[in-house]
């Protein structure tokens, strides 16, 4: 697509590539971090007095991969509330381990009564059979959501009658555009048109650890950071530890930390209050994110098994893992099902809406974030935003979104990890220490100091 020359007016236009939201849309039913930060971050553009008006744009790709094309603000936004209102028409699932034999189908109690040479096979088959329908199903869907989408996308870039973008304006990746694999010449090609590029990087995980990875991943994402990134006039990363993380990894390229807001927008669809489910209204310890091994749910599994041997069982909360299973989780998962989520003692919810993430946050007794790496640490500074005491592990950027406010512990010792616990639960005045100081220090950054760093980083 051809670019106009450059404008009379002094103010050039910022354009965001949202190419991967609508991606991620086709087959993600919630949005991720990364999505929500994007999303916040341009909210927070528009909203800057200096960037009133005609000032903001979208772009996503074209068909062809080659070029950018407007499209609507209203369709992103529309798009965001939609993912994060998905959940508000589904019952939330909750997996506790508390199946009684009453609950349990007709064909397990039939099947219990199989020699075990034929109900092992035939509970493998089944689970195997289900697995491929759900993921046949997903296919399905993603190929009728594929189809739909791109001839309406069509339609409305045609009908979007917006201005394309001019030689001296801005484009911003602020998301996660690494699906796209010729994505440094898409962008040499804007540059080659007048336009300056920028992009945030999150988190440089396949690089850094490519044993929590999917396999093939950590070598695609290298290939695509040592094409994309030369063609990036500015550079940024969204804490000092993935700043640092990037000159490590690829000498010479410099990044610019962005401060991360506090907190996310409610789409306007969801109000008030959700009232927990009464199967979590027991006293509970939170922990939020995509079970997957990086996450380091294991150690807390650990944990829990060794804090209910060493102390009476009521005297420790139930542990509560807001998330869905992701990358390298099935072992886990298969081991807290085997011990019926410790009797009750864990519970897991899928996919918790905002509106139900939001009660969780306020109801916990405190949070714990065990990563054994992040970018930054969002559940870190959701929590305190709630006032709700969050313990985290002492790597990668976790220590810099809690900053002095969030106790520390070594990820990889699980004697350390316990200690730090123990001192909390068997301890309401530490508790109530903890609450106090939130209460009187944490102080939320509104994310338009983001917005303002990305736009004086071009000035």
């Amino acid at each position: 697509m051809p670019f106009l020359p450059l404008s009379s007016s002094p103010q050039p236009r910022v354009w965001f590539d949202v190419e991967d939201l609508f991606e991620y849309a086709r087959t993600g039913s919630r949005p991720s971090g990364i999505q929500r930060v994007a999303f916040e971050i341009q909210s927070a553009m528009q909203a800057l007095p200096e960037m009133q008006g005609t000032c903001v744009g979208f772009l996503r790709h074209t068909t062809d991969g080659r070029g950018f094309t407007p499209v609507k603000p209203e369709s992103v936004r529309a798009l965001h509330d939609r993912l994060c209102s998905h959940a508000l028409s589904v019952t939330t699932h909750i997996e506790t381990g508390n199946e009684s034999e009453q609950e349990a189908s007709s064909a397990r109690r039939l099947a219990r009564h199989l020699p075990a040479s034929l109900r092992v096979p035939l509970g493998q088959l089944v689970s195997h059979q289900s697995a491929a329908f759900r993921d046949v199903s997903a296919l399905l869907r993603a190929t009728g959501t594929t189809l739909r989408q791109t001839w309406t996308e069509r339609h409305t870039a045609q009908e979007a009658n917006i201005a394309p973008p001019r030689a001296g304006d801005i484009l911003l990746a602020l998301g996660a555009p690494w699906s796209h694999t010729a994505y440094g010449t898409l962008l040499e090609r804007a540059r080659d048109q007048g336009m300056r590029t920028g992009l945030l990087v999150h988190d440089l995980v396949p690089l850094i650890a490519p044993e929590w990875c999917r396999p093939g991943l950590p070598r695609v994402f290298r290939r695509w950071c040592e094409s994309t990134l030369p063609a990036i006039d500015r550079l940024f990363a969204v804490s000092h530890s993935t700043r640092d993380d990037i000159a490590r990894l690829f000498p010479g390229k410099a990044a610019s930390v962005i401060r991360m807001g506090t907190g996310f927008s409610t789409p306007r669809s969801i109000t008030g209050h959700t009232d927990l489910p009464l199967s979590l209204r027991a006293p509970f310890v939170l922990v939020v994110g995509t079970i997957e091994v990086r996450k380091n749910h294991a150690l807390l599994f650990r944990l829990w098994r060794k804090l209910l041997a060493d102390h009476p069982r009521a005297t420790i909360p139930r542990l509560v893992m807001a998330g869905s299973p992701g990358w390298l989780a099935s072992d886990l998962m298969q081991q807290i099902r085997n011990c019926n989520f410790l009797n009750g003692h864990i519970a897991l919810v899928h996919a918790p809406s905002d509106a139900l993430l939001e009660a969780l946050y306020r109801h916990a007794l405190f949070t714990l974030v065990p990563s054994l790496h992040e970018g930054w640490g969002l559940p870190v500074t959701e929590s305190l935003a709630h006032g709700t005491p969050c313990l985290i592990a002492n790597r990668g950027a976790l220590p810099e979104a809690g900053g002095r406010l969030t106790p520390l512990f070594d990820p990889d010792n699980l004697h350390d990890v316990q200690a730090c616990v123990e001192r909390v639960i068997h301890a309401p005045a530490e508790l109530a220490r903890l609450r106090s100081r939130i209460a009187t220090t944490f102080q939320p950054t509104p994310w338009s100091v983001a917005a303002q760093q990305l736009l004086s980083a071009f000035h």
